[in-house]
């Protein structure tokens, strides 16, 4: 009576460990997943290291130090984790060659078993008793009751029809081409670096441009509202100055909300915490443009994503090569050696050679539709490079002629700021003498306004071509970071 309740709490276990094993046997999503709790202890985990704000208790990030871009460009490479997720493909590529060069390599396994019967085997011989000598018996023992047995073979294909080489050039090929798409990622994700980079700079030189249109307007707003009081102009004049204000203030939130946005761009693509704070250095000086068609010829030898597509066209027709020899008898030679414990035979160990083929005939047909297939894709393949070329050219002369637009339009707006400076002056001037209307002046504010962003934006819009430039190049970022201060 006093086990009881240990048995009743043991068959309780029992069941309901053998109620929650059928059920995560026969339900879709099973029972055996993580609590919510457990989840959200991983997911917190894994956003530690991914630097986002998961967890509101964590204290907020401390001001790093000032920027670079090239030190920029270094951490994306380092710490990016779309090229560390390209950079892994790689290795899992090399694996796949050493995969397949095993198949040329001697394949050697080794078996084993021990075995227990009831009974021992044994054959009867089937003459009269009477004819044997005395003392011989008329039985004996073919199997015994236990015994163990050990086999070793090593198999080596002989790879005389090439099928296996040209796989293995296959692999290699593929393995080139996850390189170049690994290098290919890399500056994609450093022009993200570099794009961010700038658009920061440039939504920083822009609310300056705005702070001073608002400077400009509450003076004009003060101006008019004393000429209003003192009945030299209409309250129209006054109303069109306070909404060109307003419009003024809430373009400088706008100015805010996209530093914020670059600032988070920017440190996602370096690998830095989303929110972490940044300072940046600046650049004063235009990039140095290559020619259209030095810049068309480097990218044909070097650009990563065509460089990727002639790697996979390799890797296609060796597949087909390889696919084609499939169709050959495939020989193979090696060696065994075997032992018994049993003693019923003699000797209880022996070594042995063999040689041999096996040959898929084919007469399922799925080989033939795999070297179609593969033919299909080595087509469509070389299609596709077509297609990358003419992308290339067309990116590369498109780029080459923004940056030069962009350039210009830095050398332009360098006198057209001067030039709206004295023109707002001047429309001042003729406002307070009556000369002119609020519009007018305003009109002065807008067009200062625009060639101050036009110089604010265009430098850093040039430098942004001139990488994107590069990248069709398939060159590193590195080699045209401008001088910063």
């Amino acid at each position: 009576m006093k086990t009881r309740p240990a048995f009743t709490v043991g068959a309780a276990l029992f069941l309901f460990s053998a109620c929650s094993a059928v059920q995560n046997f026969t339900k879709p999503e099973g029972n055996g997943g993580w609590s919510p709790a457990e989840q959200r202890e991983e997911l917190g985990a894994i956003a530690r290291d991914a630097g986002v704000s998961y967890d509101p208790a964590v204290p907020p990030v401390a001001p790093v130090a000032r920027l670079d871009l090239l030190t920029a460009l270094e951490l994306a490479e380092k710490n990016n984790r779309r090229i560390e997720i390209a950079r892994e493909q790689v290795a899992s590529a090399a694996e796949q060659v050493v995969d397949t060069r095993g198949r040329l390599l001697p394949a050697t396994t080794g078996s084993g078993r021990y075995t227990w019967y009831s009974d021992t085997l044994r054959n009867q011989l089937q003459v009269d008793p009477s004819l044997l000598p005395p003392g011989f018996p008329n039985s004996f023992i073919i199997r015994e009751k236990d015994f163990g047995v050990l086999n070793g073979t090593t198999q080596l294909a002989l790879d005389v029809t090439g099928e296996l080489r040209h796989a293995l050039y296959a692999a290699q090929a593929g393995y080139r081409g996850e390189k170049a798409r690994l290098w290919a990622t890399t500056l994609e994700q450093q022009i993200l670096v570099v794009q961010s980079y700038f658009q920061h700079l440039e939504a920083l030189r822009l609310r300056v441009v705005t702070e001073q249109t608002i400077a400009s307007y509450r003076r004009q707003l003060e101006d008019a509202d004393s000429r209003f009081s003192a009945g030299r102009v209409t309250k129209n004049d006054v109303l069109v100055v306070q909404v060109a204000l307003q419009d003024a203030e809430q373009e400088l939130v706008r100015r805010d909300l996209e530093i914020d946005r670059t600032r988070w761009n920017l440190n996602q693509a370096i690998g830095a915490d989303i929110n972490a704070p940044l300072t940046l250095a600046d650049v004063d000086s235009p990039p140095q443009l290559p020619s259209d068609d030095a810049a068309l010829k480097a990218a044909f030898d070097s650009n990563p994503a065509l460089g990727t597509l002639v790697q996979e066209q390799q890797r296609l027709d060796e597949t087909v090569t390889s696919l084609e020899r499939s169709r050959l008898p495939r020989p193979y030679a090696g060696g065994a050696i075997d032992y018994s414990s049993s003693e019923i035979l003699q000797p209880q160990n022996y070594v042995s050679g063999f040689v041999g083929f096996t040959w898929d005939i084919g007469t399922d047909l799925r080989r033939e539709a795999q070297i179609s297939q593969a033919r299909i894709a080595s087509e469509r393949n070389r299609t596709a490079i077509e297609v990358q070329m003419r992308d290339v050219e067309n990116a590369v002369r498109s780029t080459h002629r923004s940056a030069l637009e962009r350039l210009s339009a830095y050398a332009k707006a360098q006198n057209a700021v001067v030039q709206a400076e004295e023109n707002q002056r001047i429309r001042q001037q003729q406002f307070g003498a009556g000369r002119a209307q609020s519009t007018d002046v305003l009109d002065a504010d807008r067009l200062l306004a625009f060639q101050r962003a036009t110089l604010a934006t265009a430098l850093y819009q040039a430098h942004t071509r001139r990488a994107e430039l590069q990248e069709l190049v398939g060159l590193p970022l590195e080699d045209i970071v401008p001088q910063q201060r």
